[in-house]
């Protein structure tokens, strides 16, 4: 059977530097969160000397963590300030509503009332999952139509029985995952010129979808 929650729940994502993941769940821990996981994957620094010099590439840790509204509110707070996730290549981190959670096993208080309106959904999530080998392609078309960067997730395996599942979606092997963070005004011309450059209504071509955030921290 369901448990009913009495408030939303949401999901905390934060894009972090290597060796920060444990910490950061740490931190969200002391506000009441329970628990997280912590995968790997590559962010992109832009465009000029560095990447002439191949330096572009830089490590992530990717946390995912799930509890009700009001906690992932206060954590996702907490950990900016703990970390300072506000000054440029601290890290991101973002919430999203969900619509259904099981397994889940906390008090869940009252639903939150007193959002930022500053910061709540002004932003969207870009998700694209293409072949092995084309995310460096894709970051640059993203680039290219205003993106200020992204991350890289790699989803590896042998077969069937051994495909990864990220965001509640199962990932065959040699699979890429380019999740990227763009304003609203922004996100449709990003959208657009991705579709047309990978001509991803095509037959394998990939796969693109975009959620709301309710609240991000940390972009410039």
């Amino acid at each position: 059977m369901h448990k009913e929650y009495e408030t939303a729940m949401e999901l905390i994502v934060c894009i972090t530097m290597p060796n920060e993941g444990d910490h950061i769940i740490k931190l969200a821990n002391e506000e009441g969160v329970q628990g997280g996981t912590i995968f790997y994957g590559e962010g992109t620094s832009g465009k000029g000397i560095l990447k002439t010099l191949g330096l572009n590439s830089i490590k992530r840790e990717i946390v995912l963590m799930v509890t009700s509204e009001t906690k992932a509110s206060r954590a996702l707070k907490h950990i900016a300030k703990a970390k300072v996730m506000k000054k440029k290549s601290n890290g991101i981190g973002f919430r999203v509503s969900l619509s259904d959670v099981l397994g889940i096993h906390e008090n869940i208080e009252e639903k939150l009332n007193d959002f930022d309106e500053e910061t709540k959904k002004m932003h969207q999530a870009i998700y694209v999952i293409v072949n092995k080998g084309e995310a460096e392609d894709v970051m640059e078309y993203a680039q290219d139509a205003g993106a200020q960067g992204g991350t890289i997730i790699q989803a590896r395996g042998a077969g069937n029985a051994e495909s990864r599942t990220v965001f509640h979606m199962d990932i065959v092997p040699e699979k890429e995952i380019i999740l990227i963070i763009a304003e609203k005004e922004h996100s449709q011309t990003i959208i657009d010129t991705i579709s047309e450059k990978l001509h991803i209504e095509e037959p394998n071509k990939g796969i693109l979808f975009v959620t709301d955030l309710n609240e991000t921290i940390g972009l410039n």
